[in-house]
């Protein structure tokens, strides 16, 4: 019994990295496609210009909208009336409003301080950082589109949504680039963030015709339980919000902007692009978590069962990803990003401990912990921070790909160290020995392509490795 719940278990999360993959694949593809054409016409300092506003616009988007995206979910996925998902629905989409607008008025507000933060004292910016005040706006809109998707299940409705707005604001974009440079940057910024609200509205959850009517009262009263703990969750997230945007300002200060789009360009492909396996495990997991939060023992297993399932995926594809890693970083950008293939090749190995922390943190946000879920991001954003700015400052782009490893495995030992002292949750022997086999693997895949072969790791580990990978999840 207990063997065949757990194949049905894979079986849902496998069909979740399938359905949502494919989308977050559509979307990596016009990914690449704008973030090529802005590495050729716009050169590193378009890529560096592009994180500037991209963190900027994130910085307040993520202060102002609670982290609704997230914190609606639990709501959404524990209503139990055909009414109360109703009433749940019209709430998380007025409060999305709410916020997307007062983040759009302090984005105008903020856009001189700004400015001046990320160019050196200069008030020269100021008009391009209020110009990106409607990106807050969409974002907090789809955000809550987004959220009743998840929380409903709605996975093929949110997979087509992400295509949709991939898409279309790709064939925005691509003129847009060619023809105004680095002018365009914001507005394409502006006009991908409409994309996604667009086509979130197009595959919502439509309301009955009745519709429900909100007073002052049931608004608050129905949304106060995911605006509390979105709030915790956003302090969190601004933190990291910031610390990306410290960072990234520290590195444009010290190595200027052909430097910054080049730690840029290695963030995005290990945090981004190997992230979208993450996304689409965790868009599947994090409402199937809630709604065993109150059963510990079903719970449990749900966490290791996604342990053991992220671990095996992402061992092949980090081997693959190093062999391929020069062709990817040129195919993507250009040969003038070659510098960023040791801090890319280093940081593949924090993804594994990424992966794991990801189990944890998601067991901390079901249970609407706001204090664990605090102390846990705090302390992860401090360290973070801390190792990237001191291993940049010493050992250049490969000090930042040693700093993501020690990064997301302190991270991962502090989540599961919090769920064990909290939850009881103990990590199996068996899933500590995963990682770590997980963990040697790419190891060994780094140092035969780097002391022998690039080609080397894909003929002698991904033979056996993959077929091994297969029998586990079949098994499970």
């Amino acid at each position: 019994m207990a063997a065949r719940h757990g194949i049905s278990l894979t079986r849902r999360v496998l069909n979740a990295v399938y359905m949502l993959g494919t989308a977050q694949a559509a979307g990596i593809f016009c990914s690449v496609v704008r973030t090529k054409l802005v590495a050729i016409w716009l050169d590193r300092a378009g890529v560096g210009l592009n994180a500037i506003f991209s963190n900027g616009s994130n910085l307040i988007s993520t202060a102002t909208q609670l982290n609704i995206r997230d914190s609606a979910v639990r709501d959404v996925s524990s209503a139990v009336t055909e009414g109360e998902r109703e009433l749940k629905n019209a709430v998380i989409r007025r409060w999305s409003l709410i916020l997307g607008v007062v983040g759009a008025l302090l984005m105008i507000a903020v856009s001189p301080l700004l400015s001046i933060s990320s160019f050196g004292g200069s008030l020269a910016y100021t008009g391009h950082f209020a110009a990106l005040a409607p990106f807050v706006l969409f974002s907090a809109c789809s955000a809550g589109e987004f959220a009743i998707m998840q929380g409903l299940g709605q996975l093929r409705s949110l997979a087509r949504a992400n295509i949709a707005a991939a898409v279309s604001g790709t064939l925005v974009a691509v003129p847009l680039f060619y023809f105004f440079r680095l002018d365009a940057i914001v507005a394409v910024i502006d006009l991908y963030a409409l994309a996604g609200y667009v086509s979130a509205y197009i595959w919502r959850q439509r309301p009955r015709s009745t519709g429900v009517r909100l007073d002052r009262k049931t608004l608050w009263a129905n949304g106060r339980g995911f605006l509390t703990l979105g709030l915790s969750m956003s302090f969190s997230l601004l933190l990291t919000v910031l610390m990306q945007y410290v960072l990234t300002a520290y590195i444009n200060t010290v190595g200027g902007e052909s430097a910054l789009g080049i730690y840029q360009s290695g963030y995005t492909l290990v945090n981004s692009y190997i992230g979208v396996i993450f996304s689409a495990i965790a868009l599947e997991y994090y409402p199937r978590l809630v709604r065993f939060i109150n059963a510990p023992r079903l719970c449990r297993t749900v966490v290791s069962h996604e342990l053991s399932v992220i671990v095996t995926i992402i061992a092949p594809v980090a081997v693959l990803f190093i062999c391929a890693s020069d062709f990817i970083v040129t195919l993507l950008y250009s040969s003038k990003f070659a510098a960023v293939l040791p801090m890319v090749s280093l940081a593949i190995i924090g993804a594994v401990f990424r992966g794991v922390s990801l189990c944890f943190a998601y067991r901390i946000l079901a249970a609407g912990d706001s204090k664990a879920y605090i102390f846990t991001e705090s302390m992860s954003v401090i360290v973070g921070l801390a190792l990237n700015i001191t291993c940049y400052h010493y050992w250049s782009y490969t000090g930042l790909g040693v700093a993501y490893i020690l990064w997301y495995a302190f991270y991962a030992a502090l989540t599961a160290m919090v769920c064990r002292r909290r939850y009881g949750l103990k990590t199996p022997g068996v899933q500590l020995w995963n990682i770590a086999f997980a963990v040697a693997v790419t190891v060994l895949a780094i140092v035969l392509k780097n002391y022998v072969a690039w080609w080397l790791p894909a003929l002698a580990i991904l033979p056996w490795l993959v077929p091994m990978s297969l029998r586990r999840l079949t098994r499970r």
